[in-house]
């Protein structure tokens, strides 16, 4: 049988310090047979989050779908006991009949002859193995191409657009070699991992893709508001004893007649400050912050050093008894000491701050967050200046904050959000800084 793969060879695109974003953006060059391809492994660590959130919006566009772009939070495990059959049928000893063809010859010839160097790369890896092992591989390949081949080939005459498919989840040795059948066919392959790679340890094989890693999140120098540390083992409760169900009650309304809120008023906007307790690769809670809700999609924006270095994220909300958990950091930025995490609940939002008019020294202000893990405890004081600390760019005010706090809301008395409580200076008293309204609107741009 003739071997078409002289007439269509992937090539690897050679690692950059932007080959995610290539990947994304890229279709890769094809000329004199040969497609430049990606075929990435992707420790994403504290960028998992965005990444996913990226890779999700292809299920939800329908260009993207026409285009065959495809991700799956972890690929397919096996087929039902009525499938089963159909591709323990289509399994012959190696002669597989595919489930899947290309209109074009030459395609359909590389597609043939891949599958088989796929189970030929499958015997070696394993060295000497059972007929009964190779053909459990070759059925979990045969399942994977007729699950995903015609959402990512869906022109099969002349590709035009070549595919992308991403996955997460536990990849090991058959996963991984349908992943190496992808890639030898011009798929860009992108596999994310939080912090494991591959299943795979054939040095022959991982040298087929490109590994990234993300390097360690590192904490601000900045004193970090948030910190609740706990002994090793002990596991912040669900809901802190300190904090007794409160009443349900409405968030305020925007002052109709233009004047500012009663503080009673003001505190019933608690309901949208949420408490954040951050958890880290061994389950342990190992600090808390705080964070505001700024989006109806329940979009929660805190402090990067608050979420820096955790593996997940548990939410508390005023009248509610369970904790929500995340793992969805959208976005983050170190610099302006600003993230942004997404749970599935719907609260109402806070509005940012927009006016035109200036704040000033001397405006009152308030207040709230989880200090000590007091949970939304409320303060009021005054803005007491303007600071420039690195790119950040901050109010200094008087009230009242302590460790915990951080990430948590700085409001005016119209109940606008003005600012994020960021952290303050341990000698002196009620000295207190938060990221101003406009370094918040301009990180958070696009998102609400």
């Amino acid at each position: 049988m003739a071997d078409y793969r002289q007439y269509f060879q992937a090539v690897l695109r050679p690692s950059s310090d932007h080959m995610i974003e290539e990947f994304f953006a890229l279709s890769g060059r094809y000329s004199n047979f040969q497609k430049e391809t990606c075929f990435i492994r992707y420790l994403s660590r504290g960028n998992y989050g965005p990444i996913m959130e990226k890779l999700r919006l292809w299920q939800e566009d329908p260009s993207a779908r026409r285009s065959g772009y495809v991700f799956v939070p972890a690929l397919a495990r096996q087929p039902d006991q009525t499938e089963l059959a159909n591709y323990v049928t289509l399994y012959h000893q190696g002669d597989c009949q595919l489930p899947f063809h290309f209109e074009n010859n030459i395609l359909e010839g590389v597609f043939q002859a891949q599958f088989r160097h796929t189970l030929d790369l499958f015997r070696q890896s394993r060295g000497r193995a059972e007929e009964s092992i190779i053909r459990n591989a070759a059925i979990k390949l045969l399942y994977w191409i007729d699950l995903y081949f015609p959402q990512l080939f869906t022109q099969t005459r002349a590709i035009r657009c070549f595919p992308k498919f991403a996955c997460g989840g536990t990849v090991k040795l058959p996963e991984y070699l349908f992943l190496c059948l992808l890639y030898q066919m011009g798929c860009d392959v992108l596999y994310v991992g939080r912090d494991q790679d591959v299943c795979v340890t054939d040095p022959d094989l991982l040298r087929l893709s490109v590994l990234l890693e993300e390097p360690e999140q590192q904490q601000p120098q900045l004193r970090p508001a948030e910190e609740i540390r706990t002994r090793p083992g002990v596991s912040i409760p669900r809901r802190p004893a300190e904090a007794p169900p409160v009443p349900r009650q409405a968030p305020p309304a925007p002052a109709a007649n233009g004047q500012p809120l009663e503080y009673t008023e003001l505190a019933k906007l608690a309901l949208s400050v949420v408490m954040l307790q951050v958890y880290d690769q061994n389950d342990q809670c190992f600090k808390t912050g705080s964070g505001v809700i700024v989006n109806q999609s329940g979009y929660i924006l805190t402090n990067f050093h608050v979420v820096a270095g955790g593996r997940y994220f548990g939410i508390l909300l005023e009248e509610e008894q369970d904790v929500c958990y995340t793992d969805e950091l959208i976005k983050y930025n170190q610099d302006l000491d600003l993230a942004i995490l997404r749970m599935n609940k719907r609260r109402a939002p806070i509005p940012i701050w927009k006016d035109s008019s200036p704040l000033v020294r001397g405006q009152k202000v308030v207040a709230i967050g989880s200090p000590l893990g007091l949970f939304n405890t409320v303060s009021d004081g005054i803005i007491s200046g303007f600071r420039m600390v690195g790119e950040r760019s901050m109010i200094q005010f008087t009230a009242p904050t302590s460790h915990g706090s951080s990430g948590g809301a700085l409001l005016d008395l119209y109940g606008n959000l003005i600012g994020i409580i960021t952290g303050g200076f341990d000698d002196g008293q009620n000295l207190n800084l938060a990221v101003d309204a406009k370094t918040i609107l301009a990180f958070s741009k696009g998102l609400l």
